[in-house]
């Protein structure tokens, strides 16, 4: 199929796919609930985000899953929001680099 070429003051109307895979996608997926509880893992550090000692609000992969990393209780801290935020999906190492550049 070709790709719909516009001109300065042209609409084009692209038929989006995206639907019939992302139907596709979520009735394949497997859904499982996570081996551990979140407010088993918030007493573990006493409400308090493991990278800066200020309340946290969200659990934090230390090893993102996008990098390999696994959903299971060892990987897993509690995280102030700036923290989770700027930590984002890199490991340890990339954002410690990233505080020192």
């Amino acid at each position: 199929m070709p790709t719909p070429v516009s001109t300065p003051g042209s609409v084009v109307k692209r038929q989006s796919v995206l639907p019939e895979y992302a139907a596709l996608y979520w009735s394949q997926r497997r859904v499982r609930a996570a081996p551990y509880r979140r407010s088993e893992v918030f007493a573990r550090w006493e409400g308090r985000c493991a990278y800066c000692d200020a309340p946290a609000e969200h659990l934090d992969h230390v090893k993102p899953i996008s990098k390999g990393g696994r959903d299971v209780l060892s990987n897993v801290v509690p995280a102030c929001a700036g923290c989770n935020l700027a930590k984002a999906s890199l490991t340890l190492a990339q954002w410690a680099l990233s505080w020192s550049a």
